[in-house]
């Protein structure tokens, strides 16, 4: 008649009964860290509701079948028994980890259990970041096991070894763009909205097409069951760092509006006083978000999603003019980000559910050098890229055990820039389709996964992906997965035409190269050609075949051991490299599918919750990521002969650590008080080729790190009807004041207060 499942960490609950009379009750709920309430619940015709922040309870309910009594933990079904004259519902909630429902999307495009996915995925939940104390949601992933910050034109992220843009960064399941140089800056993202992050680890082409080649991580912003809730945090710390966020919830029976407003501003830090410049410029940035709701009939939704951020950088700096003049020069930097989705979820039969979207985003960036001394302006630079994408996906339940999901859609690009002369425009076409089966439910489950991608400028893509789970008891089950993955040519590498006009070299991408190469060679001003201009083709994207393997293991239900053992090995990574020199003895570059690497390694990861109010997490990842090195040299051989011979060889690659872990201890008291402590270790690694023989030698590599942060704070309930906190949270990041001028996300020793309030 009714199946009932909780999820203790965030204390909610679904209560799913058969067609029934609506009936108010009373719900007296205890769970452990908490002090026991009592709420007021409601009936509704909806069925699986969940609870609401306030702790409003709506559900459906059957006047005829009455539940007693309630001794629940995570999957129990509690007893019950005939009876009209209902007594209230007792429900105590223990804290667990490894059965807490959390539903995850990004791996299957369909909600599914985290506990039931097939695929290595991680979830940050809304707790972890509320209790961080973090603003942007590049503090959030240094911390995971396996991620690891890079700093190349903007904060990134490597996942199994790969630079920032092998991973597809997405925001409620539509890709983020505005990449530089192929990295997406991470504190372009507040975490103020968000109520989970999805991190899948391994080429996720198979769903999800370009750019998840190395994983997806997919940001889920919040959603309110409340009437109206709202939030607020202020935080303020050192360098004049300041952040303000607040977020508004208003639902109605058949609409719900969501607006969400960020500030962020700091007056940047140096970290090398010999250097002209902040190592980290003065900046401030905004964000607004919308997304409304309305349930135009019992099967047709529709949702508006508007997203908007701006922000400005002032940074001075040094230019070389010719070989002995110099300027220093002011740079004012606004970058914009404009998205707009509208999705309608349409569910013609109860098994039957279909999404038709479109996607709409545009970023540009406009920098204004003046110089100092004069004042006079100096050059302006510009980028705009906008992205559009239709797409129609449809889910078929056959059964519990059951499903299919199948899509396809088109993707058009254009991109504007004084670099790109010709204003280049590309488009993909693409299909998908994955099937979901577990033969034997609860205990084994396979799916499969297949997606075209037909691009306008190279050969089109197919990649397949199979995963599998195994459940050996309550407390082990076994992952497997073996897919391809794919990245296309971005921009740059495609139509790149661009002459440094101070230091005399030109770099062109594989579709100009032909056309810009025969100019300069009329023109003169080729001296010497290395590669004739009909022996150049157009680059292929570049793809790679991964496994990946682990399991869970639940040593008793508060302590959790979670491994995963990766293998990646990629062909056709696009390289540049000389084609010519000019009279002048600058080079002329382009782009070719030269290299070849192979990232391998394993993680692992430990949960451990102790005396109800203490949880211990720590990870650690070993990394083995390799180039192969070629080269030629002349030898005799056996009869005195000079021949060539080319020697093949992988060798470690630069900003890549063998170790890497973290450590986090949480407290959360029952009276308010929590604390946090948050170590981050990151092995030596190779930054530098002093030498120039394409791999890191043992006197290139940098020191080990670890990084600390502390945090403490005191949450206060207010019991009235619409239960109210207020938290005040003070911390320090990077205690021990670690340095490095080539990590400069690192900026020594910082100190913060933080308010949150919730209504």
């Amino acid at each position: 008649m009714f199946d009932l499942q909780c999820d203790a960490e965030d204390l909610f609950s679904t209560l799913q009964l058969s067609q029934t009379t609506p009936l108010p009750v009373t719900l007296h709920i205890q769970s452990l860290g908490y002090q026991p309430e009592i709420l007021q619940g409601t009936a509704t015709y909806k069925p699986g509701s969940r609870t609401s922040d306030a702790g409003t309870w709506s559900f459906q309910w059957n006047a005829s079948r009455a539940i007693t009594n309630a001794n629940l933990l995570p999957n129990n079904s509690p007893t019950h028994k005939e009876n009209r004259d209902a007594q209230p519902l007792f429900i105590q909630l223990r804290a667990t980890h490894y059965k807490a429902g959390t539903v995850v999307v990004t791996a299957t495009r369909t909600q599914k259990d985290l506990e039931e996915v097939t695929l290595p995925v991680s979830v940050i939940t809304e707790r972890e970041i509320s209790n961080s104390g973090s603003t942007r949601i590049s503090e959030i992933l240094e911390e995971q096991t396996g991620l690891q910050l890079t700093s190349d034109f903007g904060t990134g992220i490597q996942i199994q070894g790969f630079d920032a843009d092998y991973t597809l960064i997405m925001l409620d399941g539509e890709p983020l763009i505005g990449r530089i140089a192929g990295t997406l800056d991470l504190n372009r993202i507040s975490v103020h909205d968000i109520r989970q992050i999805e991190i899948v680890k391994g080429p996720s082409s198979a769903l999800w097409g370009s750019d998840a080649l190395a994983g997806v991580i997919n940001i889920i912003t919040k959603k309110k069951t409340d009437p109206m809730a709202a939030d607020l945090s202020v935080r303020y710390g050192k360098n004049n760092a300041a952040d303000l966020g607040g977020t508004l919830h208003i639902n109605r029976e058949k609409a719900s509006h969501r607006l969400f407003l960020n500030g962020n501003r700091s007056d940047g830090y140096k970290l090398n006083s010999t250097l002209t410049g902040q190592t980290v410029p003065e900046f401030r940035n905004g964000t607004a978000s919308y997304r409304g709701t309305v349930q135009i009939s019992d099967r047709l939704t529709s949702t508006t999603s508007l997203r908007y951020f701006r922000e400005k950088l002032f940074s001075e700096t040094v230019l070389q003019i010719n070989e002995t003049q110099q300027t220093e020069v002011r740079t004012d930097d606004t970058q914009d980000d404009i998205s707009a989705t509208q999705r309608f979820l349409w569910t013609p039969f109860d098994q039957v559910e279909t999404s038709l979207s479109w996607y709409y985003s545009t970023f540009s960036s406009e920098s204004i050098l003046t110089q100092i001394e004069s004042g006079e302006f100096f050059e302006r630079l510009y980028f705009r890229q906008t992205y559009q994408k239709p797409e129609l996906q449809t889910d078929i339940r056959w059964s519990s055990y059951h499903q299919s999901t199948v899509g396809f859609g088109l993707i058009g690009e254009t991109l504007s820039s004084q670099r790109y002369p010709s204003d280049p425009q590309v488009s993909t076409r693409f299909a998908y389709a994955q099937q979901s089966w577990s033969p034997t439910p609860g205990i084994l489950e396979f799916t499969a996964g297949l997606r075209f991608d037909h691009h306008s400028d190279y050969k089109a893509q197919l990649s397949p992906k199979f995963s599998a789970r195994y459940r050996i008891s309550d407390r082990l089950q076994l992952r497997a997965s073996a897919g391809r993955g794919f990245k296309a040519p971005d921009f740059r590498q495609l139509f790149l035409d661009f002459t440094n006009s101070t230091a005399g070299y030109t770099v062109y991408g594989s579709s100009t190269v032909r056309e810009g190469l025969q100019q300069q060679i009329e023109r003169g001003l080729i001296a010497q050609i290395f590669l004739a201009p009909e022996q150049l083709s157009e680059i292929r994207a570049e793809s790679s075949w991964a496994l990946n393997s682990g399991f869970d293991l639940d040593i008793t239900p508060d302590f959790r051991f979670r491994t995963n053992l990766f293998w990646n090995h990629v062909t056709d990574l696009i390289e540049i490299a000389p084609i010519a020199r000019r009279t002048t003895g600058q080079s002329v570059f382009t782009y070719f599918n030269l290299d070849e690497v192979i990232t391998r390694g394993g993680e692992a990861e430990i949960r451990v919750l102790l005396a109800e109010s203490w949880t211990v997490l720590a990870g650690y990842q070993f990394l083995d990521a390799r180039r192969l090195i070629e080269n030629t040299k002349t030898v005799q051989d056996d009869e005195g002969e000079l021949i060539q011979v080319t020697e093949k060889r992988f060798e470690p690659m630069f900003n890549r650590s063998a170790h890497t872990g973290n450590i986090r201890v949480f407290y959360q008291g029952i009276d308010g008080w929590k604390g946090a402590l948050k170590g981050t270790f990151r092995g030596r690694y190779g930054l530098f080729d002093r030498n120039a023989n394409g791999f890191a030698d043992q006197d290139e590599y940098e020191s080990a790190s670890m990084i600390w942060d502390l945090s403490a704070g005191k949450t206060i309930r207010f019991q009235t009807p619409q239960r109210p906190e207020l938290t005040l949270r003070t911390g320090i990041d990077n205690l021990l004041d670690y340095t490095d001028i080539n990590q400069p996300f690192y900026a020594g020793r910082l100190w913060y207060v933080q308010l949150q309030v919730r209504l």
